[in-house]
């Protein structure tokens, strides 16, 4: 598996595309450009080392800022965002005479990341490539000025409602502390690391109402009784694991995303870095629009859907974790049935139920099949960066069943949290189809 460093490597050495398929007229950017800019976030993501939740608020905040500028230009073909997404209320408008929106979307994309993320830097560099590009391709020192200062003006103006999302508020609210209450989670092997985002819940969504949005239904009762629900549910994990075969190893790997895999070697630990979930799926949205040649702003529209759909359900996902707070499959099988097991993927540090990798795995997909259609084949290459092959699926919501499966046979959750997961996913994201589309 590529380390880390290889990560970089390869981030320093992808080109800025002059190529202008999928171009707008009158426009020298295109398709390429947008999925460049989304690329270079994915890659700024994991340089800065955000866990899932954090990625999720770092993807979203840039697309919708790109999405507000597209949206005024083609309005057709993209629903409204202002009246719809929580909090935000009117931004400032441009002349459409003075200024390129694909090339003050991008600008947009580039300075709403640097809000975000700490390697400012790469964002900096993209933003002033994308203007050489415009000086390139014969625009006016007076265009190229419009279109950067309306720029500046709209992330400023979302720079204000960014920080009402109540992210900074999270980072001073009390700590988790686990507890020794039988069936409830506590820190898990090998490195027994303290909840993470125990107060993820208490951030703002964009569309749901709030994080106690969706209402799961409880796990069996806790039981280490044999025969029970509860030491049945847990059974079925621990003896998939002694039967496991290498197609379902490759499928939990495949899917692990797990941005922070440590790697112990006596008292050296090194760690390796991937894409988080939610990146995962907006490289998927990078390969689809290209594959289709999607149209600059349509493929914005894509990228923004999905990544407010997988916003929002990791806050839903997250308020069903901490209050349900269920004991991890590790922990109860290493009491009770086999002290010497341990999952085939590394257990992330929170909760059980439900699966937060189900869960916005299927609210994408529920996005991209209305955007796409329901039974869209596609092959997924984004694990070739890390050293794994690809995988092909039938549809999206194929694709989303995998994630949740691949959660089951890594040994880290339980069928039940999977399967209330993905139901859990494909009712937030058609509830925020259906308000940004107005059909509610």
């Amino acid at each position: 598996m590529l380390r880390y460093i290889l990560g970089l490597l390869l981030f320093g050495s992808i080109l800025f595309s002059g190529c202008k398929s999928g171009v707008e007229s009158g426009s020298v950017f295109g398709l390429d450009d947008v999925i460049h800019a989304n690329t270079r976030l994915l890659r700024v993501v994991m340089r800065d080392n955000f866990n899932p939740p954090q990625a999720s608020r770092v993807y979203v905040y840039p697309h919708i800022g790109q999405y507000l500028v597209l949206q005024q230009a083609f309005g057709d073909e993209m629903p409204g965002l202002t009246s719809r997404l929580n909090e935000l209320g009117t931004i400032p408008t441009y002349d459409p005479e003075e200024i390129d929106p694909l090339f003050t979307g991008l600008l947009t994309f580039c300075e709403v990341a640097k809000q975000v993320v700490f390697s400012e830097h790469y964002l900096q560099s993209l933003a002033d490539s994308l203007v050489t590009k415009a000086r390139e391709g014969g625009y006016s020192n007076k265009r190229i000025s419009a279109s950067r200062a309306y720029a500046m003006e709209l992330s400023a103006h979302l720079g204000e409602w960014i920080k009402g999302d109540n992210y900074i508020e999270t980072r001073t609210f009390d700590r988790y502390t686990s507890t020794i209450t039988p069936g409830k989670w506590i820190e898990t092997p090998p490195d027994y690391m303290a909840a993470l985002e125990p107060n993820w819940p208490f951030m703002r969504p964009l569309i749901i109402e709030s994080a106690d949005f969706y209402d799961a239904p409880p796990p069996p009762a806790y039981s280490t009784e044999k025969g029970s629900d509860f030491y049945t549910m847990v059974m079925k994990v621990y003896e998939e694991s002694k039967t496991i075969d290498t197609l379902k190893e490759e499928i939990a790997w495949f899917w692990d995303d797990n941005p922070n895999i440590t790697e112990h070697t006596g008292h050296l630990m090194t760690k390796i870095h991937k894409y988080a979930p939610p990146g995962h799926w907006l490289n998927i949205v990078s390969q689809i629009c290209k594959k289709e040649g999607t149209k600059p702003h349509m493929s914005s529209k894509a990228y923004t859907l999905v990544s407010i759909a997988m916003f929002d359900g990791i806050i839903s996902c997250w308020h069903e974790k901490f209050t349900t707070d269920l004991v991890r499959p590790v922990t109860y099988i290493q009491e009770y049935v086999d002290p010497f097991w341990t999952s085939l993927i590394q257990t992330p540090p929170f909760p059980e139920y439900t699966s937060g990798h189900s869960v916005l795995s299927a609210s994408a997909a529920e996005v991209l099949t209305e955007l796409f259609g329901e039974d869209y084949a596609f092959t997924d290459n984004t694990q070739l960066l890390f050293e794994m092959n690809e995988r092909s699926f039938d549809s999206f919501h194929d694709a989303a069943w995998e994630v949740s499966m691949s959660r089951f046979y890594g040994g880290i959750h339980y069928m039940e949290g999977i399967t209330e997961g993905n139901k859990q996913g494909r009712f937030i994201g058609r509830y925020i189809l259906d308000k940004l589309m107005d059909k509610n």
